[in-house]
């Protein structure tokens, strides 16, 4: 491990620097993350999130209470794939367990 420091000593914007500069360099590290979905284990639930319409396509960023604001450009395509997904789900009526049904489910997640 690198230097042991205590992270207690830091201040809130300190801390949002560390963490600025370690995902930049995670980033920059092989293997990259992997592009499999992981199971969620600790999740934020309705976290604050903004969008807004840019000129490469849509803005949107979304809260999470350790890391702060995190921010992503989807372009149009891609937005557009994304709202028939959200569709989809809020439209989902999940049907009472049947016997021997399959453990997928037809309104479940999906990784893009």
């Amino acid at each position: 491990m690198a230097q042991d420091f205590d992270l207690t000593k830091l201040t809130a914007d300190q801390l949002d620097e560390l963490l600025a500069r370690a995902a930049k360099h995670r980033a920059s590290l092989q293997p990259g993350p992997p592009n499999e979905h992981p199971k969620p284990t600790d999740v934020v639930v309705n976290p604050a999130w903004y969008t807004g319409l840019v000129d490469a396509g849509t803005l949107f960023q979304i809260r999470h209470p350790g890391f702060g604001w995190l921010a992503f450009l989807i372009p149009a395509n891609e937005r557009a794939h994304l709202l028939s997904l959200l569709l989809r789900q809020a439209l989902f009526v999940p049907q009472p367990a049947v016997a021997n049904a399959s453990a997928a489910s037809p309104g479940g997640g999906t990784l893009h």
